[in-house]
Formats: C-alpha cells, structure tokens, sequence
C-alpha cells in the first residue's frame, strides 16, 4: 500500500498539471466563491475529464479509501453514494478502481436533482441504485469540495429515505477549511465540523487547503500570498503564514 504522502502529492500534481487547480495571478484578480468570498485559488474537479485524468482519478480515489480501511480508519461498507452531479462520477471512479486494483467489489449510488415520474419509480425516484438497498447496510459518502457543506447535508437527508443505515464516513477530495457562512456573516464552525457534530459522520479529505498553500506558497507572487493569509485570518479554519 502506497504511502498518504504519495496519494497527496500524486493528486496536487494532477490538480496542477490539468488545471483544475487555479490560482490567482495577481491580487486583484481573485476567484469569487458560490459563499461570495474572495479567493486567492479555486478548484474545478469538472477540468479533469479526459481519459488519463479519469483513470488517474480512479487510481487515487482507490488507492485512498483502500488505504484508510487498511489502517482501520474508515470501517467496511457496502455502496459508494455520490451526491449530484460531481460526486456521481467520483462515486463510479472509486467503484470501479477499489475492484480492479483492490479487488473490493462495491456499488454505487446517486442522487437525483429532480424525483423521477416515469418508468419503475418505486425502484430509484430519488436514488438511483436503490433497489438493490437493504435496511442496515453501510454507506460512504464520496464528494469532491466542501466550503459551506450544503451538498453534504442534503445528501444525508436524502439516505434518510433508504431506511435503516450507517454512513461510516465521508470522503473529500479537497477540504478548503473554511466556515460556514458567506462573504459577510462568518460562522463558528466549518462545514466539516458540523457534520461531524450533527451527523455523526467522520470526515476524511485527500487534500487540504493548507496542504495546497505549504506546496506552492514559495512560488506564489507576495501580494497573492498575503491573499491568502488574509482570508484564512477571516473565513479559516487553520493559520497560514
């Protein structure tokens, strides 16, 4: 089994080579989140859509969740869930790589933004996949970008029409570490610590914010650096310096 370190700086290269992970050139051309905020970087997990991202996806999605149930972080389960829409291929990547690579055979399954009204509606009007369900099985949840964590807890609720079920955790593949809120109204905690707190959930991220920031802060122009220090002063879960 590889190494943490190795997954993460496997995934930050891809992130970079394929630009999906951008970041400001100067000051004054910052991102502006969903939250409103102004960021020094933002990541678009839809860059990566040609075959040899995907598989390299594959690989790593894999490779992680793999590693946490060898090192017994993360207990079994039985479906991969991925929240719509990003989260449906990320679900159907680690499927796919934890039984070709690990030989771990899971299913997975996916939200719909609207309830089905035609066909076998009883089966997956809300999730699909959901016929092949029984009460008390295991679920993780896989996503790509938590900030406010809204998608997140929609799609807790969402399980809540299975029935009876565990979710053993959620995996992220980016934790910005930021709280909840908006450009203005800053709360006290961030979105992964909620769910963890209401949900009960453990919450397990390839990559951090601060993460990225210790890889490329030395190559950084110092008026993006300084962005960088700011806002997480302001919305941040961590110091960066």
């Amino acid at each position: 089994m590889v190494s943490r370190e190795k997954i993460v700086k496997t995934f930050l290269d891809l992130l970079l080579a394929k630009g999906a992970l951008k970041i400001a050139p100067k000051s004054t051309e910052l991102f502006t989140l969903k939250s409103g905020r102004a960021s020094a970087y933002f990541i678009n997990m839809g860059s990566l859509t040609d075959g040899a991202s995907l598989a390299e996806m594959k690989w790593l999605l894999a490779t992680y969740i793999a590693f946490l149930l060898d090192e017994g972080e993360l207990e079994d389960f039985d479906f991969i869930f991925g929240p719509a829409y990003k989260g449906i291929t990320l679900a159907a990547l680690a499927c796919e790589g934890l039984s070709e690579l690990y030989g771990i055979n899971k299913r997975y399954l996916y939200d719909r933004k609207e309830e089905k009204a035609y066909g076998d509606v009883s089966a997956d009007r809300i999730i699909v996949g959901a016929n092949h369900f029984t009460a008390g099985q295991k679920i993780l949840l896989i996503d790509d970008v938590a900030t406010t964590g809204g998608t997140k807890v929609e799609a807790l609720e969402k399980l809540k029409r299975l029935g009876l079920h565990t979710v053993v955790g959620l995996v992220l593949v980016v934790d910005r570490q930021e709280k909840m809120g908006d450009a203005d109204n800053v709360e006290q905690r961030s979105a992964i610590k909620y769910i963890q707190d209401e949900f009960n959930v453990k919450v397990f991220s390839i990559l951090d914010a601060k993460t990225i920031y210790d890889l490329v802060k030395d190559d950084l122009p110092r008026d993006v650096r300084q962005c960088w220090i700011d806002y997480f002063t302001k919305y941040g879960t961590v110091n960066l310096h």
